[in-house]
């Protein structure tokens, strides 16, 4: 037995040996490291200069927290009506802003509409905002939201369409700022001003300015203009009425336009055009009526609809011609088959020539309503010419009567205008020597 010990105890501790020398070891190491931890977790200098020396050394202190948004500062901005583009970029502009203010911004997928037919309420925008807000907050009690002001409204680029943005509050149910701006594509102040008006009538309303002190009413009150006595008001009204009056009086009391007389072919190489007619930009450009130089004081009034005009009527006169001398041309053969169903002394009432007699009656029967078709023809064209007629003599009646009107008023302002002139008159003519150190020469002036 004790040969057996004597055999397995050194086999035991050749394997068990470093292992365990190990873990004693490391406990050992972190009985040591562990010992001072009680001292460095002492108040006050009781642990005494050891404990100091192990201490490390203060954390640097952590970044101050981002203040929360004060109670009271969330809104609910919906979305904008109106231009989608527009009403998009105006709805990102005042929830950065808002944001930006300290307030919390949370967005609302539905315009104010579409959220009142969410609940029913057919009233309109202003009317079911009170509901739509319990609606949004009851559905936000799920998720924790609750919202304290509603932004909602419309926007637009067109000018004929004024936007239109409320701030709501929803506890008090009422309206803190209606703003009903008319924005332009161009107007790149408006999308920035318009948040921030909103922002500063919100936080008015929220926190209310003080009063005017005295000494700032008395500054306002300097600012003003002084009162003025009702006789001194009624002088200004009348000078402001006699300067209204006398605006350019001396011209018109002077003009007589009574003598001014149209001739059209006196006038004509006066006012004639030598190049084509002025274009119009849009239709409503007055026209070019100058007639035009080359085609003479006849045909040089003619405007565009009056060529038209012309040329249908010499067309369906022209038409009517042709008709004509074709039905005349057919009555010739016309009279020859006639002629010839008359010369054959042949009767329709006998068996034995009724074939030949009918097929000279067919021949007659054909040339004669050849000849009336073609004779109908030109009538129906006579008939075409005449009313075109008529309305190319409208036409040139009306085309003269604007010539006219056109040249009487180029001559009235040609007499204003002289009428202008005459009124410049130079006066006191004065004039003198200048001498000087880099300038000599001779100079003049005069008052108009």
């Amino acid at each position: 037995m004790s040969a057996l010990t004597s055999r397995v105890l050194p086999r035991l501790s050749s394997h068990w040996l470093p292992p365990l020398r190990c873990t004693l070891t490391g406990v050992l190491s972190g009985a040591i490291v562990l010992a001072p931890l009680p001292a460095l977790a002492a108040d006050g200098p009781s642990s005494g200069a050891p404990a100091l020396l192990l201490a490390p050394a203060a954390a640097p202190a952590a970044a101050p927290a981002a203040a929360p948004a004060p109670a009271g500062n969330v809104v609910g901005l919906m979305r904008f009506s109106g231009d989608v583009d527009a009403a998009n970029t105006m709805r990102s502009q005042v929830q950065s802003d808002l944001e930006g203010a300290g307030y919390t911004v949370r967005g609302v997928a539905l315009d104010i509409d579409a959220a009142a037919a969410k609940v029913k309420c057919r009233a309109g925008g202003d009317e079911c905002a009170g509901k739509v807000a319990e609606w949004l907050i009851k559905g936000g009690n799920k998720g924790g939201t609750t919202y304290n002001f509603l932004v909602y409204g419309s926007w637009s680029a067109d000018p004929s369409k004024p936007g239109r943005l409320v701030i709501y509050d929803v506890s008090q149910k009422k309206r803190v700022g209606e703003f009903s701006p008319a924005a332009t594509v161009d107007d790149l102040i408006l999308p920035l001003a318009m948040p921030r008006a909103m922002i500063a009538r919100l936080k008015d309303y929220q926190s209310p300015p003080a009063p005017a002190s005295e000494g700032e009413k008395k500054v306002l009150a300097e600012l003003d203009e002084p009162s003025k006595t009702p006789e001194e008001v009624a002088a200004e009204i009348a000078a402001l009425k006699r300067a209204e009056e006398g605006v350019d009086s001396g011209t018109s009391e002077s003009l007589d336009f009574s003598g001014v007389t149209v001739n059209l072919k006196k006038d004509f190489k006066d006012f004639c055009r030598k190049g084509p007619r002025t274009p119009r930009v849009n239709k409503d450009d007055p026209k070019d009526l100058r007639p035009a130089c080359k085609l003479g004081p006849k045909f040089g009034y003619f405007q565009t609809r009056g060529w038209v005009a012309l040329g249908l009527t010499g067309g369906a006169l022209l038409t009517a011609g042709m008709f004509y001398a074709l039905g005349l041309a057919a009555r010739g053969p016309y009279k020859d088959s006639v002629k010839t169903l008359e010369d054959s002394g042949l009767n329709g009432l006998d068996p034995t020539t009724s074939g030949q007699y009918t097929t000279l009656a067919a021949d007659v029967a054909e040339q004669g309503n050849m000849m009336r078709r073609r004779l109908i023809g030109g009538d129906v064209a006579l008939l075409t010419t005449v009313l075109l007629g008529a309305v190319l003599g409208i036409i040139i009646y009306q085309d003269r009567t604007d010539a006219k009107e056109f040249i009487k008023t180029e001559k009235k302002l040609k007499i204003g205008e002289g009428a202008k002139q005459s009124r410049i008159r130079p006066q006191n003519f004065r004039g003198g020597p200048v001498l000087g150190t880099r300038m000599q020469g001779v100079s003049f002036g005069f008052d108009f």
